[in-house]
């Protein structure tokens, strides 16, 4: 089958690999659709912490099972279900975590060998382009467990790629008002017209202070410098991106959250759940998650937009297979 082999930090290339065979509990899942996100570029560019060589990239996948017809979205990762984690429900935070398109090969290809488990169905009336994006706003929906926000709270967003938007969106649906913050004129005003649609307010430097919750969707350390000045005493800062700088937190911060009692919290990844729940949000705005869709691409077209997705300059281009 055709796909899109890794084989060194830098190095993507089209290759011709043997369809795998797939064993007990696993199913071989035609790949319709596949989401090119910036960990996608980051881990062809910098490599990753989970990364194996050789690998076919993509996580965010929408396909068909030829045996029956059905399409399905697929949760990336590969948990033992024994760990405390996953008793709790808590997959995403399994000890023995085995990811598609990190540990094992993920949708940049023709086929994709998955967990029978990992399998979510996929709304009739959804497209495969738009289901792809039930991965990452299931992330977003992960992270807005760990705020806790209740409606009529204030949110503050850094960052206003598609994260960030997905993250606005999310909000909004649970009566949160979402503020964010996009540092890139360009971007600010792409985002416009979707941004309106969910009201989200947006602008380039945060002119206020006293949010309920503060989240970074960027990798600067200054959003977590300026964020934790952001909050109201009592409010938490989530950390969803990692910080790619090796600045150093001052211990002024440290002692404001301690003087202010405030929260600082992770969110990795997200849950099968979490994205069970991101569909059903998917399929009541189709057309709204339309426009956060850079371009549909052939599988051949990835090396060519990868350095674009590395630097932010885009929505989310969707493979199409």
């Amino acid at each position: 089958m055709k796909c899109l082999l890794l084989e060194a930090v830098g190095l993507l290339k089209p290759s011709e690999i043997q369809i795998p065979k797939p064993a007990q509990d696993e199913i071989l899942l035609n790949v319709s659709h596949c989401g090119v996100c910036r960990t996608d570029a980051k881990t062809w560019h910098d490599g990753h912490r989970d990364l194996v060589l050789p690998r076919v990239l993509g996580h965010e996948i929408c396909g068909w099972d030829e045996t029956s017809g059905s399409r399905y979205v697929v949760w990336p990762g590969t948990s033992c279900g024994e760990c405390a984690p996953c008793r709790k429900g808590l997959e995403n935070l399994c000890r023995r975590m085995s990811i598609i398109g990190f540990h094992r090969d993920g949708g940049f290809a023709e086929s994709v060998l998955v967990p029978a488990w990992s399998l979510i169905p996929v709304p009739t009336a959804l497209p495969g382009a738009l289901a792809c994006f039930a991965e990452p706003l299931g992330c977003a929906l992960n992270a807005l467990e760990q705020l806790r926000l209740l409606p009529g709270m204030t949110l503050l967003i850094y960052g206003g790629g598609t994260f960030g938007l997905l993250l606005g969106m999310a909000a909004r649906s649970r009566g949160v008002e979402p503020f964010l913050v996009e540092t890139n004129s360009a971007k600010l005003d792409r985002s416009k017209e979707f941004r309106a649609v969910f009201e989200i307010s947006g602008s380039l430097a945060c002119d206020r202070t006293e949010y309920d919750a503060v989240i970074n969707a960027a990798v600067s350390s200054s959003t977590f410098l300026e964020g934790i000045s952001k909050l109201r005493s009592g409010g938490v800062f989530c950390l969803f991106s990692g910080l790619t700088s090796r600045d150093l937190i001052p211990s002024s911060l440290i002692n404001e959250v301690h003087y202010r009692q405030l929260h600082v919290v992770g969110a990795y990844g997200c849950t099968r759940d979490n994205m069970e729940k991101a569909l059903v949000l998917l399929q009541h705005h189709p057309e709204d998650i339309e426009w956060l869709v850079q371009d549909k691409i052939r599988l051949e077209q990835v090396p060519d937009v990868l350095p674009a997705v590395l630097c932010g300059e885009v929505l989310r281009f969707i493979i199409e297979l």
